[in-house]
Parts: structure tokens; C-alpha cells; sequence
């Protein structure tokens, strides 16, 4: 389990600066819970694999009361979990950052799909109406979002984006992606395109995949094959993160709510990583 001291200090630090540059006026009493503490928790809440909101408030007013003693109602519960996203986005985006500054052998892109409901169901879906879109992988139409991620040698996250359901993999690969990323980039056959490979190889990066059953095969180098049987390791981080630590949520009444569950997943997943967790402490003392 992830250190919710550790865990609680990061946030309550990461928090604070958010807020001192946001210059957002402070408006009514002050909540149950503090901001930190409503991060604390949606990263708890996914490291203990609850799947509800309404159980997971259950729970913390249950067992939690030593840790969270001023646990508020279930409805501003909801509403104090739903306003961490701009939170989550920031650590994510630091986390990510701290990534791609470590020396990396080789890095993997993939994306996977997060439904919001059957495709059968997308004109009934109010909550998302204009942003999510239908799109199409191995287990055929869904409705909603991919995640597109990079994962380095020792399968952390360095780069990460959401876009919806029918975004393009390769034009997902532009600047803000790659950034800071170099050497041997391994994606499956949805990255083929000679014209990005050539942009990539511009900013230092060797783009590479298998070949279409209708390409020109060429021998193939051992240092390729290697890297090509690395590939499925960004499989293992996709099922970590939507199974193990709930990344697609079922129960979301809101897009906020939605996203906080997409972006704390991530968060949980990359904070298990204690360097990582031991950098952010340094970089905000």
C-alpha cells in the first residue's frame, strides 16, 4: 500500500502552490476536508480498489475516522472529490516530467480505450455530449476516450495524453508528446507512417514497429527484434491501471468525476514508484 502520510504531504505541499498562483478568492466557510485531504483520498480510493464512490465514503467514515475525522455528507463528498482534477492533472504532468528525465533504454506507445458506455448507448449519453466520440480496437465500437501513454525501460509513464475515441494513434505523436524523449520509440502497426518517422528522427527518435502483411520486408536487426518483444510491457501498465487501480469508472455522474478517476489511477500507479515519490518530496521542501 502507498504511504497516505507520504502521500498526504505531497499533496498538501502540491496543493498549496497550486492555489497561491491560482489567485482564486476564497468564498463561504472552508470544507470538512482540506483539498489535500480529498487528493489523499481519491488516491487511496484507487490504490484500495474501490470501485463507488458512495462505498468508498462507506468505508472512510467507518475506518477512517482516525486519519479523516471530519468526514462531510455524501453529496459534498462527491463534489470535494470531483474538484481535485486540476490537481490531478498537475501532478500527473510532474510526475510524468520527472520520467522523462531518467536515462531510459528504450520507450513504448500505445494506446488504450476509455469507454464511457456501449456504443449502443452513445446518444443517450448526456454527461458526455461533445466530448467523447466513438472509435474501434480489437474487441470492436466503443463510446468514449483513448489514453495514449509512454512508458520508458522500467515501465513509468514519461508522456501521457487523453483524446477521444476516434483520434488518429500516429497524430496523437506530435511535439508536446514526445518531448524531452529520445533513442528507440516501439509502437505496434497503428504507428506505421513514413512521414512521422521522419519528423520523429528530426527531434532524435527512432520510431519503431513490425511491418503490414502488404509492406516490403527487409532483414530484420537483433537490436529490433529486441525491442519489438518489449512492446507488450505498455499491455501490463493498461491492465494495471483500468483493472487494478479502476482507470475507466462505470459510475461517474459527471466528465470531472470521470477524468479525477482516469488521472488519480495514474498518480497511484506512478507514486508506488518510492524514487519517484522521494524526487517530488526534495522538489517541494
Amino acid at each position: 500500500m502507498i504511504d497516505r502520510v507520504t502521500v498526504f504531504y505531497i499533496s498538501d505541499n502540491i496543493v498549496k502552490i497550486i492555489d497561491k498562483n491560482s489567485n482564486k478568492n476564497k468564498v463561504g466557510r472552508p470544507g470538512d476536508l482540506s483539498k489535500a485531504e480529498y487528493v489523499t483520498l481519491a488516491i487511496l480510493k484507487q490504490e484500495m480498489g474501490v470501485k463507488t464512490t458512495k462505498d468508498f465514503h462507506k468505508l472512510v467514515k467507518e475506518y477512517m475516522k482516525k486519519d479523516f475525522p471530519n468526514v462531510p455528507s455524501y453529496q459534498q463528498f462527491c463534489d470535494g472529490m470531483k474538484s481535485t482534477l486540476k490537481y490531478f492533472v498537475f501532478i500527473s504532468w510532474v510526475l510524468s516530467g520527472i520520467t522523462r528525465k531518467k536515462e531510459s533504454g528504450y520507450y513504448v506507445v500505445d494506446s488504450t480505450p476509455l469507454p464511457v458506455c456501449n456504443n449502443n448507448y452513445r446518444f443517450r449519453s448526456k454527461i458526455f455530449k461533445g466530448l467523447a466520440s466513438s472509435g474501434k480496437n480489437m474487441n470492436g465500437w466503443y463510446f468514449g476516450f483513448k489514453l495514449h501513454i509512454i512508458i520508458n525501460d522500467n515501465m513509468e509513464i514519461a508522456s501521457m495524453k487523453i483524446t477521444d475515441g476516434s483520434h488518429n494513434d500516429l497524430a496523437a505523436l506530435d511535439e508536446n508528446f514526445v518531448k524531452d524523449i529520445s533513442g528507440w520509440l516501439v509502437g505496434d502497426k497503428g504507428y506505421i507512417g513514413s512521414k512521422k518517422a521522419m519528423e520523429l528522427a528530426e527531434k532524435g527518435i527512432t520510431l519503431v514497429t513490425r511491418t503490414k502483411k502488404n509492406m516490403k520486408k527487409y532483414p530484420a536487426l537483433k537490436m529490433h527484434n529486441y525491442l519489438l518483444s518489449k512492446r507488450q510491457s505498455v499491455e501490463s501498465v493498461f491492465s494495471y491501471l483500468k483493472h487494478r487501480l479502476s482507470a475507466v469508472c462505470a459510475y461517474a455522474r459527471s466528465a470531472e468525476s470521470y477524468f479525477v478517476g482516469v488521472f488519480s489511477a495514474i498518480v497511484a500507479y506512478t507514486l508506488k514508484n518510492s524514487e519517484n515519490t522521494g524526487f517530488i518530496e526534495k522538489l517541494i521542501s
